[in-house]
């Protein structure tokens, strides 16, 4: 628990609800972006899981994987992108605020469906721990370092807090690694048919975005990276947090969304290269 804390704890300091007090400038994006990640993405996972998955274990954790609000580095490559920093923002924020409510009922659930034993009680009590208590003491910290010593030494101090989340997370996803090595090598089958999974879902949901935001909701270029970057990247830390509530049973389904991350900074990557031509696309 100690670990998943400071997993989250640095990512909650870096979140800035302060922007939705502009939410009205970004209503259309925002809208678009939830439905995109509470509603589409569940569907498509699921879609896919069954077409290509058949442990309910693995199952739940893409699932879980779906619904993830983007991390801060979602909002990196908007800027790169030179997309809408203030939409990117707001959609962050909201969607973590959503998801607070979201992973109880998703997560009993899919426990449920994957005859995993965990009583609703539980998954609240530790989702309290991992992640509301961290939210409200992140903001909090956020809220005291902006009075005592100004925005601009917030935004100086912003990397080490996300450098800390990433650090935890290795330390994290090495250990579950190495505890269960043999159950990796046992089902190194079943691990192979994560690539067509993350290839489909990922290619999928840019390609869909694309499409809706250029002919459907004529969005500015901006306005379309931000949705693409907050909604198609997943909160792979979050995930991994939140699967290991679930027991031992948690730390070997937090492999996959782990494997799932070696896929989705590439197709990120990849995609950010063609931001130039997308650009004069969306400017035609």
């Amino acid at each position: 628990i100690f670990v998943v804390f400071i997993i989250i704890y640095p990512m909650m300091i870096n979140l800035s609800l302060s922007t939705l007090k502009r939410i009205r400038e970004t209503q259309k994006p925002l809208i678009e972006a939830m439905i995109l990640n509470f509603i589409y993405a569940p569907s498509l996972m699921w879609i896919l899981t069954s077409l290509f998955i058949n442990d309910p274990k693995i199952k739940m954790a893409l699932m879980l994987l779906s619904i993830a609000p983007a991390s801060s580095m979602g909002l990196g490559y908007i800027g790169l992108a030179e997309g809408h920093i203030l939409s990117g923002s707001i959609i962050v924020a909201t969607a973590f605020i959503l998801s607070i409510f979201v992973y109880p009922v998703f997560g009993h659930y899919l426990a449920l469906g994957a005859n995993i034993p965990v009583p609703l009680s539980l998954i609240l009590k530790n989702l309290l721990l991992v992640l509301i208590l961290p939210f409200i003491l992140g903001i909090a910290t956020r809220e005291y370092i902006e009075k005592k010593y100004g925005i601009e030494k917030f935004n100086k101090v912003k990397p080490y807090f996300s450098s800390i989340t990433l650090i935890s997370l290795y330390v994290l996803i090495f250990f579950i690694f190495a505890s269960k090595a043999n159950l990796v090598l046992k089902n190194y089958t079943t691990i192979l048919l994560l690539f067509p999974v993350a290839i489909l879902f990922y290619g999928i949901s840019i390609f869909f975005t694309l499409l809706v935001n250029k002919k459907l909701l004529s969005f500015e270029y901006g306005q379309h990276q931000a949705v693409v970057f907050t909604s198609v990247s997943k909160n792979i830390a979050l995930t991994i947090a939140i699967l290991t509530i679930f027991g031992k049973e948690g730390q070997y389904m937090a492999m996959f969304p782990a494997i799932m991350a070696l896929f989705q900074a590439p197709f990120l990557m990849t995609y950010l290269k063609f931001s130039k031509r997308i650009k004069r696309w969306f400017e035609k």
